[in-house]
């Protein structure tokens, strides 16, 4: 996740070539999952006239859902832009438009640079998308093999020691949380007051401005449960993610030339 803030202040460098055929898969990935919203959308509003719901009605809830998605989708945008520079534009859309995820993506890309020793190359985009995509077979494939069994296991547990349940849940992610939160508090806490050294990429990380940029998006996450909970704003809940991303990157594109 370090290298994120480097590489988007780069974004104007050349990007690496991607082959036809990838962009060819892509549009074809694309058009699958068009094809699968209208499907499901002529089938919701069939639905909705079936039950006695009114066409402006209707209407209302389809406007409301389209304006409603386009916030939470910054992320996916922004994480295009901090893989294209490694990975060029193609591969990253096809990852992040499915079933990608900007954390894991970000990670697994970082993971296969690694193992390159930094390269940059065709190896390194060949190994990250294979690493890309045999990991993320890992989910889709548990559930279809296990996921209701395993939703029966849970409910089970739930209604029989819900109190568990939830302090099973809440260690996993705070784990989770804490294996990520200490990298990046290391990485920056190492780094405050030394030459940073630039990467493969030529990207350059600060200490300070990764300390600073942390410690704003958990200001910035924070003001945003606030409103959930006490201002009684349900809406937040949505854009809290993408609002968090945003205002961090705003607060390192300023403190970067401090420092640099």
């Amino acid at each position: 996740m370090q290298a994120s803030l480097p590489v988007l202040l780069t974004l104007g460098a050349e990007t690496p070539a991607s082959f036809p055929i990838i962009y060819a898969l892509g549009g074809v990935i694309a058009a699958v999952i068009i094809a699968m919203c209208v499907f499901f959308i002529v089938k919701s509003v069939r639905r909705a006239k079936a039950i006695g719901m009114e066409k402006k009605q209707i209407q209302e809830t389809i406007k409301s859902s389209a304006i409603f998605s386009i916030v939470p989708s910054i992320p996916i945008v922004i994480g295009i832009g901090i893989m294209m520079q490694f990975l060029g534009i193609a591969i990253p859309w096809i990852r992040l438009t499915v079933i990608g995820a900007l954390q894991y993506e970000i990670i697994a890309m970082n993971q296969a640079q690694a193992a390159m020793n930094g390269a940059t190359g065709p190896e390194m985009i060949a190994t990250a998308v294979v690493i890309m995509t045999l990991s993320i077979l890992s989910g889709p494939l548990f559930n279809a093999i296990f996921y209701k069994k395993y939703q029966g296991k849970l409910a089970d547990l739930q209604k029989k020691n819900g109190r568990l349940m939830n302090t099973v849940t809440g260690a996993l992610l705070g784990g989770l949380l804490a294996g990520m939160l200490s990298a990046i508090l290391v990485g920056g806490a190492f780094t405050v007051g030394k030459t940073p050294v630039p990467d493969a990429s030529g990207a350059v990380t600060y200490g300070e401005v990764t300390l600073i940029t942390l410690s704003a998006s958990v200001v910035i996450m924070a003001l945003c449960g606030v409103i959930l909970k006490f201002g009684k704003q349900k809406w937040i809940e949505s854009y809290a993610l993408p609002l968090t991303i945003l205002g961090s990157l705003v607060v390192a594109y300023f403190c970067v030339p401090l420092f640099s």
